[in-house]
């Protein structure tokens, strides 16, 4: 991940951005750069321990986050013209407003619909009610938090997907060594290789392949009342 950055910060400590402040060309390799309300970070850079927070009514132009690096995009802020490389972790709600590339290919989220972020080292997405997402890809650490609808999510290993009581899951794949906690309602669910546990939703038409472990009622330790299911095929 290349840099012409002249600001560098690696020593652990917190640096704010405050309205009518812009900082530009920082490499952010330890500790946090937070940019408040009014406030700008232009072509930031990303990598290790460091982190950069975006408060709401701030804006972020052209992070390159990467390497165990963080983006995190309060409600309300924006985060335009993002790179993300592999390691990078980004955490936000569908009340954000990014864009951005990564290695599978292109994410936004806009206005309460959020398509194509890859969620991973922790990175997360919590999709509000009334608000969508579709074609998340969910790695290592990768959490997709369902209130509302969602569609398309692929989980792999590490991953997971969480649907609660009122969410919808359609036409989800739970690929090995992720898993599906489902306390709202699914459809179309493809288990290959993965875990998915009913923990008093509804799911129809799920389909369960070798390997794979479907739980109706529980999560392998804790027992729930009410879970239902329909057209499972095993």
């Amino acid at each position: 991940m290349g840099s012409d950055a002249k600001n560098l910060m690696s020593d652990g400590n917190v640096q704010i951005v405050k309205t009518g402040e812009v900082i530009g060309a920082t490499q952010l390799t330890e500790g946090e750069l937070i940019v408040e309300a009014g406030g700008r970070a232009e072509n930031t850079v990303v990598t290790g321990a460091g982190w950069l927070k975006v408060a709401t009514g701030g804006i972020a132009k052209c992070t390159q986050y990467g390497n165990n690096g963080t983006l995190s995009v309060s409600d309300g802020a924006i985060a335009t013209d993002i790179v993300q490389s592999e390691g990078g972790a980004i955490s936000l709600s569908t009340l954000a407003t990014v864009n951005g590339r990564h290695p599978e290919g292109e994410f936004s989220v806009d206005k309460g619909y959020a398509c194509g972020l890859l969620l991973e080292n922790g990175g997360n997405l919590r999709v509000l009610e009334g608000h969508r997402a579709e074609k998340i890809i969910l790695d290592q650490e990768g959490g997709l938090l369902v209130n509302g609808t969602t569609s398309a999510v692929v989980v792999d290993e590490g991953g997971e997907l969480l649907v609660y009581p009122g969410g919808e899951a359609s036409n989800c794949e739970i690929n090995q060594g992720g898993v599906f906690m489902l306390a709202g309602k699914a459809s179309d669910t493809l288990l290959a290789g993965g875990t998915m546990n009913n923990l008093g939703g509804e799911d129809s038409d799920t389909i369960v392949e070798n390997g794979s472990i479907y739980r109706l009622g529980t999560d392998g330790l804790q027992l729930y009342s009410s879970g239902k299911t329909q057209n499972l095929s095993v």
